[in-house]
């Protein structure tokens, strides 16, 4: 089956938020933070709207922002308020999440093995996905340059199953006490301890303690 970009239309950010012109803002203002950090693989937890005060769409937006431009998400000239929704967030920390992943093609191309490959990792749970509108799309955290990143196959099998996507990406992305050896200046993420090389048992321990919140 062909493989489509995850782009959000116009009419799906609609459907996705259909509410005021600011609840609108807000939604575009969490989206970029978001899309900033995963972008530097950074948790979503500590992605934070900008502070209060006067912002144009320029200073917030990149080109993949068009598609909140077109559902009247900014004006010129606007004051963005501050906005802590936190559904409104987890909306545009979804969306940007959709946006910043791989589809199992792309992911496949990175890794230079085939698409049904990346399906059937898919399907063991060595790799991580979230499927949209029929279609994979696998967050970037679990890889580094073109490999998958050390470990993550028995890390994955070790969560709970019905974990939510966000839940995923940010128990991977935040540090962890746990994660933390006499050499270290602070506690590692997941992501940084399996990517040390360090004991991958340990990560897939603390794994198989979360339970869905």
């Amino acid at each position: 089956m062909a493989e489509h970009s995850a782009t959000l239309s116009s009419e799906g950010l609609d459907n996705l938020l259909s509410g005021s012109a600011a609840e609108k803002r807000s939604l575009a203002k969490w989206y970029a933070a978001a899309k900033l950090a995963l972008a530097r693989n950074r948790p979503l937890t500590t992605a934070t709207t900008p502070p209060p005060g006067r912002h144009h769409a320029a200073e917030l937006a990149t080109a993949e922002l068009d598609a909140l431009h077109s559902v009247g998400a900014f004006k010129d000239d606007v004051v963005v308020g501050a906005d802590n929704d936190p559904l409104i967030g987890s909306q545009a920390q979804y969306m940007a999440l959709l946006e910043e992943s791989l589809s199992a093609a792309e992911a496949a191309k990175l890794l230079r093995v085939d698409v049904s490959r990346v399906r059937q990792r898919l399907r063991e749970r060595s790799l991580f996905g979230l499927e949209y509108e029929g279609n994979w799309r696998l967050p970037r955290f679990q890889f580094e340059r073109r490999l998958v990143i050390p470990g993550l196959a028995p890390v994955l099998k070790a969560l709970p199953s019905d974990l939510f996507p966000l839940d995923v990406v940010d128990w991977f992305l935040l540090p962890d006490p746990e994660l933390q050896s006499d050499s270290d200046a602070s506690p590692l993420s997941p992501r940084e301890w399996l990517l040390s090389g360090r004991a991958i048992e340990t990560v897939a321990r603390l794994a198989g303690d979360l339970t869905r919140a």
